[in-house]
Parts: C-alpha cells; structure tokens; sequence
C-alpha cells in the first residue's frame, strides 16, 4: 500500500508545481476573461456581481471567482495566483475520487483512481487554466460520497455534507453536480432496492440543504439584476439544454464520443477490459450505470463543449483502476501499451501540435522533447509492469510543460498589454482580431484598465475589423496574432504597413488600414 500512496502523493505535488514552474502567460479565449473578472472583483469589493470591463458578468455563478479573487488578493496580480485555485480544484478532484472509488471498491482501488483522474488529459488540462468546470468534480464526488454514507441506515450529518457539497456545486456551475449526484444515487438505488427509501430521504434532505447553501447569493444577484434567476436558470440552463439558443450548440450527437475516448489518455486502454468484467461486480454496474446515464443525459442536451464531460471523468477513473487493481496476475497488455505509447508520444507530439498551429519550434523544443520521448519508450516498452509507472507520467508531463507555455504565447495578450504600459495611455480603440480581450485586459496597469470599456477595448471578426476600421479613429489600433497575419493582409491589395510587433502579435494604427483600403501605401 505505501508504494501507492507515495505514487499518489508525488503525482499530486508535480501536477501543484509544474505548472506553477512552467510560468505559462494567461491565455484566451477563457482563462484571461475569468482573471480579468476576478481582478476586478478583487479591485473592486464587489463580490456579489462578476463584471468585466464595468459590465455584469452573468454567464457563470459566483464561487470560481471568488477562489479567484481571493488568491489575487493573496498573492498578487499575476499568472500563479490566477492558476492556484484550479490547480488544487484538480488536486481537490483527485482526492475526492480517491476517496470515493475508496468507498465502492477499497483503499487501493481508491488511490489508483484518483491517481487515473488526475493524469487523464481533460481533467490536467481543465486543472491547468482558469475555467469554472475543474471546481465541479470534488463538489459532486464529495456529495455523493456523503450519499452513500446513508445506504445502509439513514445518516443525517453525511446527509447535510452531501448538501453543503452539492450547494457549492450549484455556487460553481449551476445544477449539473445536484444532476449527476442523483444519478449516482438513482443507479445505485436500483441495484440495491433495499436502500431506495433511504437514499431517496438524504437525497432529498441534500437537495434542501444544497438550496440553502446557493440560494443567499442568487437572491442578491436577483434584487442586483432583476430578471438573473430567469436568465440563468430558464435561458441558460433549460432553454440551452433543450433547445439550439446558446452558443455551443448544433454539434452532433456524438460530440462526446471522441471525448471521453481521447480525454481518457492514456488510460483508454483499460475500458475494453472494464466493459468485458462489468457483469462480474454489482458495484461496477452501478458505476457503468452512472457514466451511460451521465453521458446519454449529457449528449441529449443541445448545448455541447468538451469541458462539460468533466463530471463523466470520474466515473471512467473508478472504473479504470478498479479493473487494474483487480488484475494483478493477469496483465492487461493492451491498456498498458495505450498508456505508454501515449505518454511516450506526448512530449514530441506536442511540439508537432505547436509547430502545425503556430510555427516556430525551436530545435532546442524538438530535442529536448524527442529526448523525453525516447526515455519514457526505453523504460515503458521493453517489459510490462504489474501497474503503470508513474515516473513515466512525470518525464511526459515535463515534455508537456516545456511545449505549453509556447503555445501560450500565441494566445495571449499579455506582450501587447505590457507594450501598451510603456507608452503610459490606452488608444482611443483597441480591436483584437478574431480573439476574446480578457488576458489583454487583465495585464493592462490599473491607469490604462481605468481608461478601458466595452465600446473601446473590444473583439471583432477578420470582415467587422476591416470594416469597423473605415470609422475608427485615426490612432486606435488593430491587434493582429500572426498566424492570422497572412489572411489579414490578403483582405488588402495593398497591405497595410505594422506600426509594431509585441511578441506573436502585429498591431497595425487605423490610418494605416484606413491607407490600404484606399489603396495607399
């Protein structure tokens, strides 16, 4: 057993600090919008209404930011403190998965499913960047963990935690957790019929209690902004669930299919073995059952975005390390070999994704990556451990953090920000190109932040731009990322001349594309 805690543990303390270390900027279109709102809620007071730019910010719920806004408080405005609440969120995800899968199928079980959930490739990326979804997963594993506690006889204490849990779940991302915790509850219910009544009771009990928790600050976001609770429960909720009115719809029924089978690398492998031994045990029955509701429910659902698959993940990490842990004599050759040809492919692999997105891959990136690649095939592949080894994981998360913050720097707007600070004045309109403003926003010094609003630091498509920028004033400029640069410049006969460079961006003044449109150079 303590070879395994060690594992846990020192996977947990690289996943806090890699990214910490790798010093990534912030990067768009999501994790700068939430920053800048944090930021401003931290410079502000206001902790009741997210606004960005002076605007209410009414598309997600308030808990997220204010981990947020807390850390930026604590430690300053800058990229760690914006990236420690949804790193120990991830941290937070595994413990709470470790301890659930403990539940159902004991302690070893339980650790190597936490260790799964933490090293799958949609729970490190979402645990990486600012985005609300990372913070569901404790919430709802701790709720139903706290369910289960009142299987066997009715558990007031666990059944008001499970409530506490799932109300910071709906301060988190609305009603999903409050959704998958009674699925769980329901399959389980069905397996055991002996306990329906009394998991419907804490059910019940949780779900009062989970009101209780949220409802003080949806009551003032709804005395703030009359018509919120209609917008964010009736519109973004059941109308974006049944119907194709919010922005992620009109994807395919499948949406998820992909995934759930590329956001489980490198453990993938491992489900064909865990589908075939289903029947053998009416705990993974239950567990399969939790993950086919929770997908169908999810895929039904109009509204669709790979980061809404987060609460399928820990279903699928049980699942995974219960049948490694039950396999000890018999080696499931063909999970193993996904998961090492996976890691193993993961350093080079992202510096081929970077250099076919954006370019510019030095050979410093190709041989320190192809370097780790080649050292985790040599440990992997000549032999089969009983168990997958961790420092594999390790030496592919390091190639990882060598190649993001590159990628980073094509995504943020960071360099143009600091290169605004300089000149000590904002122009009189800042367009971004095809891009969301939030990084840009959240690295702008509080004088320049002071001078910025919606209607002169703003986003346009490549046609708007051009066309907005017949009207604009002479001296504001149009930010341009310079894999867009090319595309830009065909939209001229004559293109028009760079004012200046800030790392991967060109920005050109208005006059100067006003100049080009007229066919001046």
């Amino acid at each position: 057993m303590l070879p395994l805690r060690r594992a846990f543990a020192i996977v947990a303390l690289v996943l806090m600090i890699a990214p910490l270390v790798a010093r990534a900027p912030l990067f768009d279109p999501d994790e700068g919008l939430h920053a800048a709102i944090a930021q401003e809620m931290a410079r502000t007071g206001d902790y009741v209404t997210p606004r960005f730019l002076g605007e209410p910010f009414l598309d997600k719920p308030i808990l997220f930011f204010w981990a947020e806004a807390l850390s930026l408080r604590a430690f300053g405005m800058n990229e760690a403190a914006v990236r420690i609440p949804p790193l120990l969120f991830g941290l937070l995800g595994m413990v709470s998965v470790a301890a659930l899968g403990r539940a159902l199928f004991g302690e070893r079980a339980g650790l190597m499913a936490g260790l799964v959930y933490g090293t799958m490739l949609l729970p490190l990326g979402v645990s990486q960047v600012a985005v609300h979804d990372v913070a569901i997963v404790p919430f709802m594993c701790a709720g139903v963990y706290l369910l289960l506690r009142s299987a066997d006889a009715v558990n007031l204490p666990a059944a008001l935690g499970a409530g506490v849990s799932l109300g910071l779940s709906i301060l988190t991302k609305g009603l999903v957790g409050v959704v998958f915790a009674g699925i769980f509850a329901v399959c389980f219910a069905v397996s055991r019929r002996e306990t329906i009544w009394r998991l419907g009771t804490a059910l019940a009990i949780a779900i009062v209690v989970a009101a209780f928790v949220a409802a003080p600050w949806y009551v003032l976001m709804e005395r703030a902004h009359p018509g919120y609770l209609h917008y964010y429960f009736v519109e973004r909720h059941l109308q974006g669930y049944l119907t194709s009115t919010q922005r992620h719809a009109g994807r395919a029924w499948w949406y998820y299919v992909p995934i759930v089978i590329g956001g489980s690398l490198p453990w993938t492998g491992y489900l064909a073995r865990a589908a075939r031994t289903a029947r053998a045990n009416r705990l993974r029955l239950v567990v399969w059952g939790w993950l086919a509701v929770g997908f169908v429910f999810l895929s039904v659902g109009e509204s669709k975005l790979a980061t809404y698959a987060l609460p399928l993940f820990p279903a699928l990490a049980i699942l995974i390390a219960e049948v490694i842990d039950s396999n000890q004599a018999a080696i499931d050759r063909v999970g193993y070999y996904v998961y090492a040809i996976t890691l193993a492919v993961i350093p080079v692999g992202a510096a081929l994704a970077l250099r076919i997105k954006f370019g510019g891959v030095t050979p410093t990136i190709w041989v320190t990556t192809g370097v780790l690649s080649a050292v985790i095939a040599v440990i992997a592949l000549p032999r089969v451990p009983r168990t997958p080894r961790p420092e594999m994981f390790v030496l592919s998360l390091l190639g990882l953090m060598i190649v993001v913050p590159r990628a980073a720097a094509w995504m943020t707007g960071k360099d143009v920000a600091l290169e605004l600070n300089t000149t000590g004045h904002l122009p009189p309109h800042v367009l971004v190109l095809e891009e969301r403003v939030g990084s840009l926003i959240f690295y702008l010094a509080p004088a320049l932040r002071a001078e910025a609003d919606p209607g002169r630091v703003n986003q346009g498509t490549m046609a708007g731009a051009i066309q907005r920028s017949r009207a604009e004033p002479l001296d504001g400029i149009v930010i341009v990322r310079n894999n867009l640069l090319e595309r830009f410049e065909r939209q001229f006969a004559v293109p028009p001349e760079p004012a200046w460079t800030a790392g991967t961006n060109t920005i050109f003044r208005v006059k100067s594309v006003q100049d080009a449109l007229r066919g001046i150079r």
